[in-house]
């Protein structure tokens, strides 16, 4: 787990800020997903996501093992994993982006942000620009965010015969709690 934190730090360029005053980590970021379809709704959620925010940079990383995702149905786990998602192959969800918008993103309080960046799921990125929560009180910040994610984006093929039991748009939900390193 440290090695994967690691790498999220040097890829927003802060090597050696694993003590910097203005990186915060989250090492159990929850992510889930919904998707809502005519035969069956699809859910799974995770807690093993990690994230590293750099708040002078206004930076943020996430990193997510892809089996980590739990499902009420075994089969449905393992159809994500083996056909869908080819976990295999791809094992992590990464999000790289900047805050957009924000002007001191560690001002107490809570503030409507703007990230922008490139998530990479099925080893394809795409850039997304999205709106979250952002939440800083008593040397702590909290993120949350919803945002819809398009399979086909990502190259993410659901067989003909399953059309009907998968949505081709995907609900996703972040929320991090993070604490200075």
């Amino acid at each position: 787990m440290k090695k994967l934190l690691l790498a999220g730090l040097l890829s927003l360029g802060v090597a050696g800020a694993a003590t910097g005053q203005d990186v915060f980590v989250c090492k159990n970021a929850q992510v889930s997903f919904f998707s809502s379809a005519p035969i069956e709704d699809i859910e799974a959620r995770t807690e093993q996501g990690l994230s590293a925010l750099d708040t002078s940079r206004k930076t943020i990383y996430f990193k997510v093992p892809v089996k980590s995702f739990r499902f009420r149905k075994q089969l449905m786990q393992e159809h994500f994993n083996e056909d869908y998602l080819e976990s295999d192959r791809y094992p992590y969800a990464e999000f790289n982006g900047r805050f957009a918008d924000a002007e001191n993103i560690s001002a107490e309080g809570s503030h409507t942000v703007t990230v922008e960046g490139q998530l990479s799921i099925h080893g394809v990125n795409k850039t997304y620009r999205e709106t979250g929560t952002m939440t800083v009180k008593n040397g702590q910040i909290t993120i949350d965010a919803a945002f819809k994610v398009r399979l086909t984006d990502h190259k993410i093929t659901i067989p003909r015969l399953l059309f009907n039991n998968i949505a081709e748009v995907v609900a996703v939900k972040v929320h991090a709690l993070y604490k200075k390193t």
